[in-house]
């Protein structure tokens, strides 16, 4: 199947597309990866070196991508970290032109109680794209601050992921006990999870590359089969990252 991703790209670790992308290809989709910007490695590792792909230049990048016939018979979108409130204006400009089946949004806003995009930018993907989403993946601070309830537990995490009304919505990092965490698939007739540990020093980019995961999986998979089957992979990706500061996406694939 076709998928648009926009999202970020990294050169070293995996965080964004550079997640996602391969989670959808070892699946066997075909995808169409937009940088919203480029960047030498994540921040967490250290000043990191690049450019952001302007608004104007996604828009005329778009508008090419159209005019070849890339978008006709796109089967999924995905969304995650956006650098301005233009990308993400630009991003429903397309969705209001191109229909896609089903739209995925990683709402990369913050975690740890803060946001760590502007806040225009976290008021955009709000405003325009949550409203669109067939599927969100929020961590536990973007559940809340997306939903305005208070998400402490996996009891609150679903109030407030029913409150957002989307037919599907994967909430991630739920505390689930004082050594656990909860991963929340609800939708609107039920609600599946997943528990594993709370482990220390886990790499950056768990949650990009689990969208991807559960996006590859779910293009042919019900939303639970699509959990599992994420779960395991993400799983593995983290026990193969032991000792390491960067996520092995591409181990954790091949080894499937």
């Amino acid at each position: 199947m076709r998928v648009l991703a926009v999202s970020s790209q990294v050169v070293w670790g995996p965080v964004g597309n550079s997640a996602a992308v391969p989670a959808l290809q070892a699946r066997g989709h075909e995808v169409l990866a937009l940088p919203t910007i480029i960047l030498s490695n994540h921040p967490g590792h250290g000043q990191p070196a690049g450019f952001r792909t302007s608004a104007e230049d996604m828009a005329r990048m778009f508008a090419a991508l159209e005019a070849l016939g890339a978008f006709e018979g796109l089967d999924a979108m995905l969304t995650g970290y956006f650098a301005s409130a233009g990308q993400v204006e630009e991003v429903a400009r397309l969705l209001d032109r191109v229909p896609v089946p089903y739209l995925l949004v990683d709402p990369v806003l913050g975690d740890h109680g803060r946001l760590y995009v502007p806040q225009d930018v976290a008021e955009a993907i709000r405003d325009h794209l949550v409203p669109r989403a067939t599927c969100l993946t929020p961590n536990a601070f973007e559940l809340s601050w997306l939903s305005g309830m208070t998400v402490s537990d996996e009891t609150s995490a679903i109030a407030a992921a029913r409150s957002l009304a989307r037919p599907e919505l994967l909430a991630t990092s739920i505390p689930a006990g004082d050594d656990s965490l909860a991963t929340l698939l609800v939708t609107a007739d039920d609600v599946h999870r997943a528990v594993t540990p709370r482990l220390p020093h886990v790499p950056h980019g768990t949650g990009d590359f689990l969208s991807g995961l559960y996006l590859a999986a779910r293009l042919d998979k019900p939303p639970e089969g699509a959990l599992a089957t994420a779960m395991k992979t993400l799983a593995r990706a983290i026990a193969r990252s032991a000792g390491s500061t960067v996520l092995d996406v591409a181990g954790a694939l091949h080894a499937a």
